[in-house]
């Protein structure tokens, strides 16, 4: 038999002072998981509007999701660098996704292995902007061609002209210049850029005729007078290019085409916290600091619920399927 002695029962006192300790331990460390930042994760670098976006829309859900929100910029691989990170973090609702729409109706359709599935990993939660994108004319292009009709034919006079730049293959503007081309009797080869930004330099420098972007991408060289606009691709005209015709107006059907900007979280969020930050991201986007920045990057608040935006994205990646495989393209990564 064992000579080791059994622990005698504690004090009293000691036993109340380890009680209340454990209590108080227990108490902080609820106060500490709540306390915890929480994060909106994008897809690309500080600077751009999904940045800025997000950066607005943290000050705006301080208090409410966590006491201090946090913008965590993932960047690569066209934002799914991001995704795959919201899809793997904790659902405990203090992980926010800031992409484009495309990531979650176009992407399926681009990427053969995708690495997240749009409708299993991911709850909508509020769309926050429409992009409309545009087709924009630089200085190789010119100045009497002011309609897309003009543009026509002049880029069927000589097959040199017959190229068209976009911000990144597989992308919206990508397609919705294929769709153009197709529409127009054009057999038109893209130019892919990293980005909206050195496409419009290019375009502005005469080394392509014509890009394919958001609104935002050309909107100060518009404004600066050394692109134009010559159609954009909303349903309705957008503010900054008023003046601008839509593609429908003109008769295209098919070039009804918009991105946008949404949050996300994981689908195994609770659904109370998913219409929890619908609504705060809701009575955010009716602030001034919010729908003034906004209208002022060329884009259009959008504030949908959590049904219409899922609703919308159905949509979409039932459409964009047949356009994707008509160009035959296939993302390399």
């Amino acid at each position: 038999m064992s000579n080791a002695r059994l622990p005698l029962p504690a004090h009293p006192l000691r036993r109340r002072q380890l009680l209340a300790a454990t209590a108080l331990a227990t108490i902080a460390g609820a106060s500490f998981a709540q306390a915890r930042p929480a994060s909106i994760i994008v897809g690309f670098a500080p600077g751009g509007a999904a940045d800025g976006l997000a950066r607005l829309l943290a000050d705006k859900l301080r208090g409410g999701v966590a006491p201090v929100v946090v913008v965590d910029n993932k960047v690569g691989a066209a934002a799914r660098i991001a995704i795959e990170y919201v899809r793997n973090a904790a659902p405990d609702g203090q992980t926010m996704l800031l992409v484009p729409d495309a990531t979650m109706f176009l992407y399926p359709h681009v990427y053969k292995a995708l690495g997240y599935d749009p409708e299993r990993d991911f709850t909508p939660v509020t769309r926050m902007i429409g992009m409309s994108l545009a087709m924009f004319v630089g200085p190789a292009v010119p100045d009497s061609v002011k309609t897309v009709a003009d543009y026509i034919a002049w880029a069927k006079a000589d097959p040199k002209r017959l190229v068209y730049g976009t911000p990144a293959a597989g992308a919206t503007p990508h397609f919705t210049g294929a769709i153009f081309a197709r529409s127009a009797g054009l057999d038109m080869q893209p130019v892919h850029y990293r980005g909206g930004a050195p496409g419009i330099q290019d375009l502005v420098g005469g080394q392509v005729p014509v890009f394919f972007g958001s609104v935002s991408d050309g909107i100060a060289m518009v404004q600066a007078g050394k692109v134009r606009a010559l159609a954009t691709s909303g349903a309705r005209r957008t503010g900054l290019l008023s003046s601008v015709p839509t593609f429908l107006e003109l008769g295209y059907r098919d070039l009804v085409v918009e991105d946008g900007l949404g949050v996300y979280m994981s689908s195994k969020v609770p659904a109370d916290q998913i219409a929890k930050l619908n609504s705060l991201t809701q009575e955010a986007l009716k602030t001034k600091e919010l729908q003034d920045p906004i209208r002022n990057w060329g884009f259009d608040v959008s504030a949908e619920s959590t049904a219409e935006f899922s609703a919308r994205l159905n949509r979409e990646r039932g459409r964009w399927g047949p356009i994707v495989k008509a160009t035959g393209f296939t993302a390399m990564e």
